[in-house]
């Protein structure tokens, strides 16, 4: 496995877009367009020291392990549609972000990051460094130096409203378009912000709060969402992401983890914009091209393995996932055209 290293945020970051495959396109203003079209595209505005918005999709072409040996602090927020992180943590892996809305004030001193081969990711993140945010954006709002204090560092909130949710999207919308301006920039951020300190929002970013409830919209009824059942939707997301192949039904998974399975559908497609079943076979389809890559098992084999009852199911989903049958992936795969 490949290993490198960064000691700075900005040298980190070029170093993993060159790693996964990506080149990058001449710079225009504040715009910085990295692509390949193998490997995907990320487009990203601003810059680390300040804001910086970056929207995309790729796929990890080999195994690295990414150091970064420098202190940052950073409020973050985005949306994670596809992909697990992974850092490792005392020779162990440990999941960092999952697929889903998120918020967090992150505060690292180094660490080491690790990319698989076949990994595939999509979402929009935002970083806000947060000297430029306590001496510049909170001023300008009205706000104290202080004014995050109610959120702890290093943990991922899940619980964004409506509103910021939207704000994000938005975000993602220009930058994909090519649309994006300082201006525009600056005034998402700035809203952003705003909504995250109003007081109506604090108490559900509160981990230590047991109030917190949201209505979800279920065609004409609403279901009533409260934190712990919050973190039993985390918990089956997790579960399925770790072992796939087990996950047999919802009822079955909703009832191991005692929490009805209204709640338990409703609850997911609301933090992970996507139903159980296609998280499930995404995951199980990630795992299928690992192995058509890096074993030699036959498709029937492979199929058992990843949790399906019939060899035609599955490939049927994987033509479906990805435009080719498993057969014709393998013969087409980068290891068996060297």
């Amino acid at each position: 496995m490949n290993y490198y290293s960064a000691e700075t945020p900005e040298e980190y970051q070029e170093l993993f877009y060159r790693q996964i495959g990506l080149q990058k396109t001449e710079p225009k203003e504040a715009w910085t367009v990295w692509e390949s079209p193998g490997n995907g595209v990320i487009y990203s505005y601003g810059a680390l020291d300040k804001i910086q918005s970056s929207a995309g999709c790729y796929t990890v072409p080999s195994d690295f392990l990414a150091e970064y040996q420098y202190r940052t602090e950073y409020l973050h927020f985005g949306i994670i549609y596809e992909g697990i992180t992974y850092s490792l943590v005392e020779n162990r892996l440990e999941a960092g972000s999952v697929p889903s809305v998120f918020l967090a004030v992150e505060k690292s001193s180094g660490g080491v990051n690790c990319w698989k081969k076949g990994q595939r990711f999509k979402g929009v993140e935002v970083s806000v460094e947060m000297v430029y945010l306590k001496s510049v954006l909170f001023p300008f709002i009205g706000a104290g130096e202080n004014a995050l204090s109610f959120l702890e560092e290093n943990i991922r909130y899940i619980h964004l409203t409506q509103e910021m949710q939207s704000l994000i999207r938005r975000m993602e919308k220009l930058l994909r378009e090519g649309k994006m301006t300082g201006p525009l920039h600056l005034s998402i951020c700035l809203e952003f912000i705003a909504l995250l300190l109003h007081p109506d929002n604090r108490e559900r970013f509160c981990s230590k709060g047991q109030s917190f409830a949201k209505y979800i919209k279920v065609g004409k009824r609403k279901i009533k969402m409260t934190g712990e059942d919050f973190r039993k939707v985390v918990l089956a997301h997790k579960r399925i992401e770790q072992d796939a192949a087990s996950f047999v039904t919802i009822y079955e998974l909703s009832r191991k983890l005692g929490i009805s399975e209204q709640k338990l559908k409703a609850g997911f497609k609301e933090l992970y914009q996507q139903t159980i079943w296609d998280h499930a076979n995404n995951v199980r389809m990630n795992e299928a091209v690992e192995l058509l890559q890096d074993t030699a098992l036959s498709v029937g084999e492979i199929s058992e393995r990843i949790g399906y009852q019939s060899q035609a199911a599955f490939i049927n989903m994987f033509r479906k996932w990805c435009g080719l049958t498993p057969g014709q992936f393998r013969v087409q795969s980068p290891d068996n055209l060297r």
